[in-house]
């Protein structure tokens, strides 16, 4: 008989242009896949017991040194304490400069209204954590490709460099309520035109 510990694994489909959230215990693991390739998932991550700290990217910066996040690094929260350990990374690109996608961002830059978008999404997703539009902080962007230039200058974002089945892996370094949208953004090269779909695993 084999007594080896058997681990459950949980699986969340992120519909492509959608959102869902979750919670994540501590010592657990987060796989994030993306499925078909050149999906950009925004990441944001709450403390599940004291909801006004949560993963902020300026903080993550900082302690970390860096613009980006790669495999080893701690994701930090607004009170500088680590949340996350991101310990596998098979695509090393992600971005923690640019916020949520919002109705604003489509309608001035591209005259477009009722798009969807990663604020909403996310506003919509943590209704049943009393978490409201106004609260959703600034996202780590897992998979997107926004080069910085030399200058300091940072344009539109260039296609992904994620392919189908690429992934990263982060542990959880205490209670979270985990959100992650599949960006809508189908008018410019962030997510290759084409929206599709991101599944997160738990174990």
């Amino acid at each position: 008989m084999d007594n080896r510990a058997i681990h459950l694994t949980k699986v969340i489909h992120i519909p492509g242009g959608e959102a869902r959230s979750f919670q994540l215990k501590k010592g657990e693991l987060l796989k994030v896949t993306d499925v078909e390739g050149k999906q950009v998932a925004d990441f944001i991550a709450i403390s599940l017991h004291q909801k006004d700290e949560y993963l902020s990217t300026t903080h993550t910066r900082t302690m970390n040194g860096r613009l980006t996040v790669m495999k080893g690094d701690q994701l930090y929260s607004n009170y500088r304490h680590p949340l996350l350990e991101m310990v596998e990374d098979t695509v090393g690109v992600h971005d923690t400069l640019y916020p949520c996608c919002d109705p604003m961002r489509y309608k001035l830059d591209f005259g477009v209204e009722n798009h969807r978008n990663c604020r909403d999404n996310f506003a919509q997703a943590l209704k049943g954590y009393n978490l409201d539009y106004g609260f959703i902080p600034d996202p780590l962007n897992l998979f997107q490709n926004s080069p910085l230039h030399a200058d300091g200058t940072f344009a539109n974002s260039s296609e992904p460099k994620s392919k189908a089945g690429d992934y990263v892996v982060f542990k959880a370094l205490t209670d979270l309520i985990i959100g992650i949208s599949a960006c809508p953004m189908d008018m410019t090269p962030l997510c290759g035109y084409q929206i599709t779909d991101i599944r997160a695993d738990i174990t």
